[in-house]
């Protein structure tokens, strides 16, 4: 008979001979392609994904849970940019050898001929269970079943109904349970572990947790800004975030007794992986796509309020002399140079804060049309002062006095700086240390005296 100290021994012995499994979950990518530069820790991006998956010793498979495209907000419009994102994505997903793509409504949002066009056959496997799509160009599949080793991995996926309201033309949606009680019979006996691959709220994918503990692992990914790991029964339901900022592994060693669960771990592509060199081929690629169709110039723009327009920093030197030689010497006044020195300059994200006004008419266009409205100028912060340039004159004139000479005191009508003017570029995205008061004082004017 063998003494229990040294069986324990025999089995720790064999579990550090055997190799584990390594399975690598992404959450919703949402267009996220790198990190801003203006944030700091750098964190998420395809360059420093691509990095640790590279660092791995063990086999490994790796699964993205949906949404190539999209953003924060609860509507969602397919733009150009959007779409080239996507297919950077795509192409940075299969270079770093992803098993499957679980489809998400925002990908769906893009619509069948550009969802077609991003997954050709010979690219990463598009999954969904419970939705069907009536298009013979695209294949999506109920399920698939990867071995690693000798470990058969079978997933699942589906997209929640209540994420989606009416469905498009040439999509069915069926519910999850009706679509994953056949399915769950069928791969019983044909895998080792059983992978739902949720987009949905936590909250369902806790139900389906519940409703469906033949799954070993859920992976839930609709809308999570950070991860988060629990235990519902047996199974491990889990999500890894957005953007990629943070993976959820799952390692599991078949050779092993005492790990028969596996065991849940959350990584954080944080400035302690560099980025790698292939995906920063990439990216310079996808800025290259950028220039060549000249986005810029193809922005969407909005009127602005009254009959105002952007005139541009220069226009207000003359009156406030003091104050522009100030405002050049602060970091807004070199904001645009900085894209440019980060070959990033023609990328519409970008430049919207970086200069005045792009997403408005009379706002930024390019550094050849419209040079004087680089940087986060005067009328970024004080917004359009076509209306107070022409208010000043005719008081000049009024009393006689030149316009480069007349100055009237700030009032509620124009020029006054609130935290929600900052918000917009100095988000929790860009800029998640921003306070307002400590920030104005680094960008706060010298005081004018009034000439009457």
């Amino acid at each position: 008979m063998i003494p229990c100290a040294l069986l324990l021994l025999a089995l720790l012995s064999a579990s550090l001979q055997a190799e584990e499994v390594c399975l690598l979950f992404s959450g919703e990518e949402r267009g996220y392609l790198e990190p801003c530069g203006c944030a700091k820790p750098l964190m998420g991006g395809i360059a420093k994904r691509h990095t640790f998956l590279k660092s791995l010793s063990e086999p490994w498979l790796s699964v993205s849970l949906g949404d190539l495209a999209g953003h924060g907000g609860s509507t969602f419009s397919i733009q150009r940019q959007d779409e080239l994102k996507a297919e950077t994505l795509v192409q940075a997903l299969k270079i770093m050898n992803y098993s499957v793509h679980n489809l998400g409504e925002m990908d769906l949002d893009m619509g069948l001929e550009v969802l077609a066009y991003l997954f050709p056959p010979d690219s990463v496997p598009l999954l969904s269970s419970n939705i069907r799509v009536a298009n013979p160009f695209i294949e999506v599949v109920p399920y698939k079943i990867h071995r690693v080793k000798t470990l058969r991995i079978g997933f699942l996926g589906i997209l929640s109904p209540a994420l989606l309201g009416t469905p498009p033309a040439g999509v069915e949606i069926i519910s999850p349970t009706e679509a994953l009680q056949p399915l769950i019979k069928e791969l019983k006996d044909k895998v080792d572990v059983l992978v739902l691959l949720s987009h949905a709220s936590m909250e369902e994918s806790l139900k389906l947790a519940r409703d469906f503990p033949e799954f070993q692992l859920i992976a839930s990914g609709h809308r999570a800004d950070h991860p988060v790991v629990v235990k519902e029964g047996k199974t491990w339901v889990f999500t890894p975030g957005i953007k990629g900022k943070h993976l959820v592994l799952y390692r599991y060693n078949p050779d092993n007794p005492l790990e028969v669960e596996g065991a849940i771990e959350t990584v954080t592509l944080n400035e302690r992986f560099k980025d790698s060199a292939p995906m920063l081929q990439v990216l310079d690629s996808y800025q290259e796509r950028l220039r060549e169709e000249n986005l810029l110039l193809r922005v969407e723009k909005f009127p602005l309020p009254g009959q105002t327009s952007y005139v541009g920093s220069s226009a207000c030197s003359p009156c406030h002399p003091a104050v522009s030689q100030h405002w050049g010497s602060t970091l807004h006044a070199t904001a645009y140079e900085t894209l440019l020195k980060a070959g990033r300059a023609s990328d519409p994200e970008c430049v919207a804060c970086h200069v005045v006004g792009l997403n408005y008419v009379s706002g930024f266009q390019s550094q050849d049309i419209s040079p004087d409205l680089t940087g986060v100028g005067c009328e970024a912060c004080h917004g359009p002062g076509s209306l107070h340039i022409a208010e000043c004159g005719m008081q000049g004139v009024e009393r006689g006095i030149p316009n480069s000479e007349f100055r009237i005191p700030h009032s509620g009508r124009y020029g006054k700086v609130s935290p929600e003017g900052c918000k917009g570029c100095h988000d929790p995205e860009h800029s998640p240390t921003f306070q307002f008061e400590s920030y104005l004082e680094k960008i706060k004017h010298p005081m004018e005296v009034p000439k009457n």
